[in-house]
């Protein structure tokens, strides 16, 4: 399969989805496929340059597919102005832009996509309540990580403070790589990685208090820190990128199955 990556990077984004995950997807991709990325500037200026680049790359070697990332407002125009109608079109979620944007734009921009992948249940339903990828193929798949060794057992509790709904924390993701027990807002997609008493705690944003109280009960049961540590490593296992690439490629083929039995274009 010849799979267009396309990536619009803004490391300063409140989402560290994108920054981490997105330059890992690639190399695990062209493992089984063919994979070309473009990775493009932000703003009006680089839109003749975006363009060009990508009928550049369609024209000498055709994708079966594009995968968008990051993509909003003017950028998405253009990516999908120079792609044209025909090529299938997946976009994964790494936060709420399209959310907070020019609203019937993105709406109309957004039935161009056939197949919508977020990190989280909660992301993807901010989207889909705001009709936004309505004819859309969905499909909910954390990040993947890589599948090197583990690190080594953190001792200390990892806190993460949040009040902003973040679609999938990948410094969660991280911490349970290193068997720390996390205590974490419930806020977001958090409360989808984080089972409260399992393999981390939760508390309300704000609430130090509580955090202050989870910190204690860690201390004071030595038990239960063990169970939680060893339930992080095992959630951490899950996110293999073994298991994403092959559950992007299952999308990926029922994504041009769709797209060329018409279904696509059909209302959703």
């Amino acid at each position: 399969m010849k799979i267009l990556l396309v990536d619009n990077r803004q490391p300063r984004s409140k989402a560290d989805g994108a920054a981490l995950y997105v330059p890992q997807l690639a190399p695990a991709l062209a493992q089984e496929h063919r994979v070309a990325v473009i990775t493009l500037q932000p703003g009006v200026l680089h839109v003749p340059e975006t363009i060009t680049r990508i009928r550049r790359v369609i024209a000498s070697e055709p994708p079966d597919l594009v995968h968008l990332n990051n993509l909003s407002g003017v950028s998405l125009v253009a990516v999908l102005w120079a792609i044209g109608d025909v090529m299938p079109v997946a976009m994964s979620l790494h936060d709420y832009r399209l959310v907070a944007g020019a609203k019937a734009m993105n709406r109309w921009l957004t039935g161009r996509v056939g197949l919508v992948i977020s990190p989280s249940h909660y992301a993807l339903d901010e989207h889909l309540s705001r009709g936004l990828f309505r004819q859309a193929i969905r499909q909910v798949l954390p990040y993947g990580t890589g599948s090197g060794p583990m690190q080594p057992a953190a001792k200390d509790p990892y806190v993460f403070r949040s009040d902003w709904p973040e679609p999938f924390p990948v410094r969660i993701q991280e911490a349970f790589a290193s068997g720390a027990v996390v205590i974490a807002s419930r806020v977001g997609g958090i409360p989808e990685m984080i089972r409260d008493g399992v393999n981390g705690l939760l508390v309300e944003p704000g609430d130090e208090a509580a955090i202050a109280a989870a910190i204690e009960r860690l201390r004071q049961s030595p038990e239960l820190t063990a169970r939680m540590r060893a339930s992080a490593l095992e959630t951490a296992r899950l996110y293999d990128m073994r298991f994403q690439i092959a559950q992007l490629t299952a999308d990926y083929k029922q994504l041009l199955n769709a797209s060329r039995a018409g279904d696509l274009h059909r209302a959703a």
